[in-house]
């Protein structure tokens, strides 16, 4: 019988949800790292050893690809070479975003930083390489967490993250990720070139513009391919890797064709706002989204009532999930990394959110139940299997 374990990171610290198959009862541990902000926490199966990688960050000691070889027990936080030339000027702010290898990749795992910028390991994170293709594109010019801003050193530092590593199952070489404010890219060479796919053209409902492909759009360099498009997740369908998600500052869209044309599919949202997408593992084409209320300023909050919207038509029609969830009078977030699925039979479907809650659906976001514990505000949930 398998054992589900829930990877939490939270502003204070990581925490471990455990429960067999039939995911009636949960332990909880914790907190590990406490004070630390961990922002993903990941495991990594390879070589027949499970390891835990966490992308931790301390006011005082600094950012961090934590590691653990026994179970959340202690962690190593050296993260020797994480680090941009010092040519660049830039220093690390924040660790977001942490991916472990494909199997016949023994040893490598990414990591995405703010300011942006991608770096590899291939000794289970213990030794880092910046990656210069990226991190020296020749966009990076107009980055900027703004749309219209100064994209200078400071505004990189402050707001723009690399996040959303996603690697082709079938290649290796294939790669996809994401920066807010930076746009998306793909590489297709194992990181040597890194290609824009992602520009904001024309107009589209909720006053979102089009999201389509940076080749097709014929975009020079000496426009800003993110202009104002502020992606927040993106998410590579591993039963169809041609298949991606995103959901974006104004809207969620997917691409069927590896980036070549992108459809948005946010008609039938409450809003076009919101961070986290997770893509089913048994369902061709169920995609679960928590859409978020922009009405005020920085608002960006559910109304009232949580829901998770389920798609299971690949985007044509969105329907609300609220069976167990907070409301009337609840108002809370669920940001980038806070949601997740299982991939068993039935699957499961779990949520943390911006008030220390975790909630729980085993019968694909049916009905839902909350999770033993309070804890700091969820930043992160990743579903491991073994």
């Amino acid at each position: 019988m398998a054992t589900l374990k829930l990877l939490i990171g939270t502003k204070k610290g990581a925490f471990i949800y455990t429960a067999d198959e039939a995911r009636r009862e949960w332990s909880l541990a914790g907190p590990m790292m406490g004070g630390w902000r961990v922002l993903h926490v990941v495991d990594d199966q390879r070589d027949g050893h499970v390891r835990l990688y966490a992308a931790a960050n301390h006011d005082v000691w600094g950012p961090s690809v934590s590691k653990s070889d026994d179970g959340g027990e202690t962690w190593e936080q050296r993260s020797e070479g994480l680090g941009f030339p010092e040519d660049m000027g830039l220093n690390i702010d924040t660790v977001w975003f942490v991916r472990a290898g494909l199997d016949n990749e023994s040893g490598v795992v990414y990591a995405g930083t703010s300011p942006a910028g991608l770096f590899r390991s291939e000794d289970w994170g213990t030794t880092w390489t910046p990656n210069d293709a990226i991190n020296r594109h020749d966009y990076r010019a107009f980055w900027q967490p703004v749309a219209g801003g100064p994209a200078t050193p400071e505004a990189q530092r402050v707001s723009l993250a690399l996040h959303s590593i996603q690697i082709d199952p079938n290649d290796s070489s294939h790669v996809y990720l994401t920066i807010s404010g930076g746009a998306s890219y793909e590489t297709t060479d194992g990181g040597q070139t890194w290609t824009g796919i992602s520009v904001l053209t024309g107009k589209a409902p909720f006053e979102s513009e089009a999201f389509i492909s940076q080749v097709k759009a014929g975009v020079t360099p000496e426009r800003d391919p993110a202009e104002a498009l502020d992606t927040h997740c993106l998410r590579m369908d591993p039963k169809q890797p041609a298949r991606l998600w995103a959901q974006t500052h104004t809207g969620v869209f997917k691409t069927d064709d590896g980036a070549e044309s992108w459809q948005e599919v946010t008609t039938g949202l409450p809003s076009n706002h919101g961070f986290p997408v997770a893509i089913s593992r048994r369902e061709p084409d169920a995609v679960f989204v928590v859409p978020l209320d922009v009405g005020g300023a920085n608002f960006r909050v559910q109304p009232g009532q949580m829901t998770i919207y389920r798609t299971r038509d690949n985007g044509a029609t969105w329907e609300p999930l609220t069976d167990g969830l907070p409301g009337p009078h609840d108002y809370q977030s669920v940001y980038r990394e806070g949601l997740d699925t299982d991939g068993l039979d039935p699957e499961g479907v779990y949520v943390g959110t911006s008030n220390g809650e975790v909630y729980a659906s085993i019968n694909g976001g049916g009905q839902w139940a909350r999770l033993p514990g309070t804890l700091p505000p969820v930043l992160s949930v990743t579903c491991a299997v073994y």
